[in-house]
């Protein structure tokens, strides 16, 4: 599970101070490993070792990618503060492998004991967004809140979609107390990522919300049996782009420490 290549280790102790598990350990001048059945292969050790020489599940560190700088502070910024729900999409399909490379990088986001329980439901064309469409409005009839929602609907406009035809939802299992966090994290990263790849997307709050509740709504998106879609968006290539970056409540922070 755990293999240390000791000519080039240095015995600086870093992967025993890094693993939240302690599954390293300095002993008589050399590194070795304890209790490996419970590493939770989070590759903490990997990424810190400067000498490439910690082997995790049979993958050398020096085949892992290297690290690549940061955005500045700014730049984080600028994407934080620009990135807009999107809820005007135009009739272009999404592109596979760009939504491809977005999705990639939303792996990497961050799972409860490092479990990467997310899986990912993509959901292509209009006809299959109006089916659907058309099961979270019946999940949802009885509540007096959806009314208007559902006579649009009816109508013939698109209120749960907005016109996207193409829609992508992190699913998991629901009996782990951390799945929904996990997905929501996940469809976090996308969301972030998908600007810089020329997408928009806007949280499909409808039908996550009928899909947790509602087992007929997670048939007819083709779910799998045991999985929740906790988070999604609507995904598609923005129609309009924006000029200002809009107004938002002053931060409000509670600050304790030792003395309060």
């Amino acid at each position: 599970m755990i293999q240390i290549e000791h000519e080039r280790c240095i015995r600086c102790g870093l992967c025993a101070r890094v693993c939240p598990l302690n599954c390293f350990i300095c002993d008589g001048g050399k590194v070795r490993t304890q209790h490996e059945q419970f590493c939770m292969h989070c590759g903490q050790c990997t990424a810190v070792c400067g000498r490439a020489a910690i082997t995790l599940e049979g993958r050398p560190s020096t085949e892992l990618e290297r690290m690549k700088p940061f955005p500045s502070a700014e730049s984080f910024e600028a994407l934080a503060k620009g990135r807009r729900s999107v809820r005007n999409f135009s009739a272009d399909p999404v592109d596979r492998d760009i939504l491809l490379r977005a999705l990639d990088i939303a792996r990497y986001a961050p799972t409860g004991k490092n479990l990467e329980n997310v899986t990912w439901l993509v959901l292509e064309g209009r006809e299959r967004l109006r089916r659907v469409a058309d099961a979270v409005v019946e999940a949802c009839r009885h509540e007096k809140t959806m009314a208007g929602v559902i006579r649009a609907h009816e109508s013939g406009a698109d209120p749960i979609f907005r016109g996207a035809n193409c829609a992508v939802f992190a699913c998991a299992d629901s009996h782990y107390d951390l799945s929904a966090c996990n997905c929501d994290i996940a469809v976090t990263f996308l969301e972030l990522a998908l600007p810089t790849l020329g997408l928009g997307a806007c949280w499909a709050g409808f039908v996550m919300r009928a899909a947790i509740m509602d087992a007929n709504v997670r048939r007819v998106m083709g779910v799998e049996e045991g999985q929740t879609p906790f988070a999604g968006l609507m995904v598609g290539r923005p129609l309009f782009g924006y000029s200002r970056i809009p107004a938002r409540r002053e931060l409000r922070v509670t600050w304790l420490g030792d003395t309060e």
